[in-house]
Protein backbone atom coordinates (compact mmCIF):
# COMPACT_ATOMS: atom_id res chain seq x y z
CA UNK A 1 0.00 0.00 0.00
CA UNK A 2 1.39 3.38 -0.93
CA UNK A 3 1.50 6.46 1.92
CA UNK A 4 -1.23 8.37 -0.95
CA UNK A 5 -3.71 5.01 -0.78
CA UNK A 6 -7.10 7.68 -1.18
CA UNK A 7 -8.42 4.99 0.92
CA UNK A 8 -6.66 6.15 3.87
CA UNK A 9 -8.49 7.79 6.16
CA UNK A 10 -6.28 8.11 8.94
CA UNK A 11 -2.62 8.30 9.54
CA UNK A 12 0.03 8.17 12.95
CA UNK A 13 3.57 9.95 12.69
CA UNK A 14 5.40 8.56 14.98
CA UNK A 15 8.99 10.24 14.99
CA UNK A 16 11.37 8.90 16.93
CA UNK A 17 14.16 10.34 18.92
CA UNK A 18 17.04 8.07 18.05
CA UNK A 19 15.98 8.57 14.47
CA UNK A 20 16.87 12.33 14.99
CA UNK A 21 13.46 13.45 13.84
CA UNK A 22 12.42 10.56 11.58
CA UNK A 23 10.22 7.87 11.76
CA UNK A 24 7.44 5.93 10.46
CA UNK A 25 3.76 7.07 9.37
CA UNK A 26 0.72 4.08 9.69
CA UNK A 27 -2.83 3.80 8.58
CA UNK A 28 -5.72 3.63 10.95
CA UNK A 29 -4.99 -0.37 10.45
CA UNK A 30 -1.96 0.35 12.18
CA UNK A 31 0.04 -0.92 9.33
CA UNK A 32 3.26 1.27 8.40
CA UNK A 33 2.17 3.07 5.18
CA UNK A 34 5.56 4.88 4.74
CA UNK A 35 8.39 6.62 6.59
CA UNK A 36 10.04 10.17 7.48
CA UNK A 37 13.46 10.37 7.31
CA UNK A 38 15.35 13.74 8.70
CA UNK A 39 19.23 14.71 7.44
CA UNK A 40 20.99 14.65 10.38
CA UNK A 41 23.08 17.88 9.91
CA UNK A 42 21.21 20.45 7.67
CA UNK A 43 20.99 23.74 8.61
CA UNK A 44 17.64 23.45 6.36
CA UNK A 45 15.72 20.76 8.53
CA UNK A 46 15.81 18.35 5.49
CA UNK A 47 12.58 16.13 6.21
CA UNK A 48 12.04 13.35 3.66
CA UNK A 49 8.64 10.89 2.90
CA UNK A 50 8.90 7.66 1.75
CA UNK A 51 6.61 5.16 0.64
CA UNK A 52 7.11 1.30 2.33
CA UNK A 53 9.43 0.42 -0.30
CA UNK A 54 12.01 3.30 0.02
CA UNK A 55 10.61 5.52 -3.03
CA UNK A 56 10.90 9.24 -1.66
CA UNK A 57 7.95 10.89 -2.91
CA UNK A 58 8.66 14.76 -1.42
CA UNK A 59 11.49 16.67 0.64
CA UNK A 60 10.82 19.18 2.82
CA UNK A 61 13.55 22.31 3.68
CA UNK A 62 13.29 25.55 5.42
CA UNK A 63 14.19 28.44 3.89
CA UNK A 64 17.18 29.85 5.29
CA UNK A 65 16.76 33.53 4.55
CA UNK A 66 13.59 34.41 5.75
CA UNK A 67 12.03 36.59 8.43
CA UNK A 68 9.44 33.97 9.11
CA UNK A 69 9.51 30.38 9.05
CA UNK A 70 8.70 29.07 5.55
CA UNK A 71 9.20 25.42 4.64
CA UNK A 72 8.96 24.32 0.94
CA UNK A 73 7.98 21.19 -0.64
CA UNK A 74 9.73 19.61 -3.68
CA UNK A 75 8.66 16.28 -5.36
CA UNK A 76 12.04 14.20 -6.22
CA UNK A 77 12.42 16.22 -9.65
CA UNK A 78 13.19 19.41 -7.64
CA UNK A 79 9.29 20.68 -8.91
CA UNK A 80 8.07 22.76 -6.13
CA UNK A 81 4.38 21.26 -4.54
CA UNK A 82 3.84 24.31 -2.29
CA UNK A 83 5.20 26.32 0.54
CA UNK A 84 3.99 26.08 4.44
CA UNK A 85 4.20 29.78 5.81
CA UNK A 86 3.60 30.92 9.59
CA UNK A 87 1.93 34.18 9.61
CA UNK A 88 4.04 37.63 10.79
CA UNK A 89 1.39 37.93 13.74
CA UNK A 90 -0.37 34.72 15.09
CA UNK A 91 -2.01 34.98 18.72
CA UNK A 92 -2.62 31.18 17.98
CA UNK A 93 -1.15 28.54 16.76
CA UNK A 94 -1.42 29.35 12.44
CA UNK A 95 0.25 28.26 9.53
CA UNK A 96 -0.76 28.71 5.96
CA UNK A 97 0.05 26.44 3.09
CA UNK A 98 0.23 28.22 -0.65
CA UNK A 99 0.64 26.21 -3.87
CA UNK A 100 3.85 27.62 -6.25
CA UNK A 101 1.77 30.21 -7.20
CA UNK A 102 1.53 31.87 -4.06
CA UNK A 103 -2.01 30.90 -3.94
CA UNK A 104 -3.76 30.40 -0.53
CA UNK A 105 -4.92 26.74 -0.17
CA UNK A 106 -5.34 25.36 3.32
CA UNK A 107 -5.18 27.00 6.70
CA UNK A 108 -4.24 25.30 9.57
CA UNK A 109 -5.44 26.28 13.00
CA UNK A 110 -4.36 25.78 16.20
CA UNK A 111 -5.13 26.76 20.08
CA UNK A 112 -3.06 28.55 22.28
CA UNK A 113 -1.29 25.28 23.07
CA UNK A 114 -0.65 24.10 19.62
CA UNK A 115 -1.42 21.28 20.35
CA UNK A 116 -4.42 20.15 17.56
CA UNK A 117 -4.60 22.13 14.39
CA UNK A 118 -7.45 22.35 12.31
CA UNK A 119 -6.74 22.41 8.65
CA UNK A 120 -9.61 24.56 6.92
CA UNK A 121 -9.99 26.41 3.35
CA UNK A 122 -8.57 29.79 3.94
CA UNK A 123 -11.90 31.60 2.49
CA UNK A 124 -14.40 29.20 4.51
CA UNK A 125 -13.52 28.09 7.80
CA UNK A 126 -16.54 25.34 7.43
CA UNK A 127 -14.58 23.43 4.55
CA UNK A 128 -12.93 20.95 6.57
CA UNK A 129 -9.80 18.86 5.22
CA UNK A 130 -8.19 17.60 8.05
CA UNK A 131 -7.61 17.22 11.93
CA UNK A 132 -4.33 17.22 13.55
CA UNK A 133 -3.78 16.43 17.33
CA UNK A 134 -0.63 15.59 18.99
CA UNK A 135 -1.00 12.18 20.58
CA UNK A 136 1.45 12.28 23.42
CA UNK A 137 0.52 16.07 24.84
CA UNK A 138 0.72 15.45 28.06
CA UNK A 139 4.30 14.81 28.47
CA UNK A 140 4.66 18.47 27.04
CA UNK A 141 3.30 18.96 30.03
CA UNK A 142 4.63 16.84 32.93
CA UNK A 143 7.95 15.70 31.69
CA UNK A 144 9.55 18.41 29.33
CA UNK A 145 13.09 17.35 29.68
CA UNK A 146 12.00 13.88 28.40
CA UNK A 147 9.97 14.47 25.48
CA UNK A 148 12.56 13.60 22.96
CA UNK A 149 9.69 12.28 20.22
CA UNK A 150 6.69 12.85 19.37
CA UNK A 151 3.44 11.17 17.75
CA UNK A 152 0.78 12.50 15.34
CA UNK A 153 -2.93 11.47 14.34
CA UNK A 154 -3.95 13.23 10.93
CA UNK A 155 -7.60 12.32 10.21
CA UNK A 156 -8.75 13.09 6.56
CA UNK A 157 -11.62 14.64 6.10
CA UNK A 158 -12.15 15.32 2.97
CA UNK A 159 -11.32 12.21 0.93
CA UNK A 160 -10.32 14.19 -2.11
CA UNK A 161 -7.86 16.42 -0.39
CA UNK A 162 -4.04 15.73 -1.82
CA UNK A 163 -2.83 13.51 0.72
CA UNK A 164 1.09 14.67 -0.21
CA UNK A 165 -0.16 17.95 0.78
CA UNK A 166 -1.66 17.44 4.00
CA UNK A 167 1.10 15.05 5.13
CA UNK A 168 4.10 17.69 4.56
CA UNK A 169 1.33 19.93 6.17
CA UNK A 170 1.52 18.44 9.20
CA UNK A 171 5.23 17.69 9.19
CA UNK A 172 5.58 21.64 8.70
CA UNK A 173 3.17 22.77 11.54
CA UNK A 174 5.59 20.02 13.79
CA UNK A 175 8.54 21.81 12.38
CA UNK A 176 7.46 25.62 12.97
CA UNK A 177 5.80 24.86 16.41
CA UNK A 178 7.71 22.04 18.21
CA UNK A 179 10.92 21.28 16.87
CA UNK A 180 12.67 24.12 16.73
Amino acid sequence: MSLLDPTITFYVLHEKSWKFGGGEIYDQEGIQVGSMKRKILSMRAEISLHDPDGTLLCTINKKLMAARPIYEVKRPDGTLVGRGKRPMIAFRGSVDFYTPQEEHIYKAQGGVTKWNFEITDPKDKKKVYAVIKKADKWRDVFAPAFNFKDRYVIRIEDLDADRLMLLSYAIIIDNVYHDK
